[in-house]
C-alpha cells in the first residue's frame, strides 16, 4: 500500500464542505492536497496521473425519491478511487454514488481518524485490483497441475 504521507489527494470544493474538507486533510498532514473547483478539473488531474485519490464534496442533502443530477466519478475511467462526501448520507445517495463510480458515500461529520482509514482502504482496494497471482505473472502453464493444486481445495460430493 502507498504511504499516506506521500498521498496526492484531489478535493473538489464546489461547496463550503469542500473547503473544510481540504483544510481537514491538510491538518492530517496528508502530503499533497490539491483543491479544484469542478469535476472536469479533477477528471483532468486524475487522467494525467497527478492524483492517488479523489474526494468530491456535495453541499446540499438530496432527499430520497428526488432525481438528482448524476455524474461519473472523476477517476472512474482511469482507476483512481473516488469518495463522495455529503452532509447527510441516505440510501438513495449511496446508490447514486455507486452508480456514478464512487467507492463510497461518506458523511461530512466523519472523525479524522475514520476519514484516514477510509482513504487507506480506498487505496488498498485500488492496488489489489491490479495484482495478479504469482504463478500467472511468471507464466507457469496450467497443464501438469491437478485441479486441487491450481484451484484450491477439491469439492467433496
Amino acid at each position: 500500500m502507498k504511504s499516506m504521507r506521500g498521498l496526492r489527494v484531489v478535493v473538489v470544493i464546489d461547496s463550503e464542505h469542500g473547503h473544510m474538507l481540504a483544510a481537514r486533510l491538510r491538518r492530517m498532514e496528508v502530503a499533497q492536497v490539491t483543491a479544484v473547483r469542478g469535476l472536469e478539473e479533477a477528471r483532468l488531474l486524475c487522467q494525467s496521473g497527478n492524483a492517488d485519490a479523489c474526494l468530491v464534496a456535495v453541499d446540499a442533502p438530496v432527499p430520497d425519491g428526488v432525481p438528482m443530477q448524476e455524474s461519473d466519478a472523476p477517476g472512474r475511467h482511469c482507476g483512481i478511487p473516488a469518495l463522495m462526501i455529503a452532509p447527510i448520507v441516505t440510501p438513495h445517495l449511496r446508490r447514486a454514488a455507486r452508480r456514478g463510480g464512487y467507492l463510497a458515500a461518506i458523511s461530512a461529520t466523519i472523525p479524522p481518524r475514520m476519514l484516514y482509514r477510509r482513504l487507506g482502504a480506498a487505496l488498498q482496494g485500488r492496488h489489489a485490483v491490479r495484482r495478479e497471482p504469482r504463478w500467472l505473472a511468471r507464466g507457469m502453464p496450467l497443464a501438469g497441475y491437478s485441479n486441487s493444486a491450481v484451484f484450491g481445495k477439491p469439492t467433496l460430493h
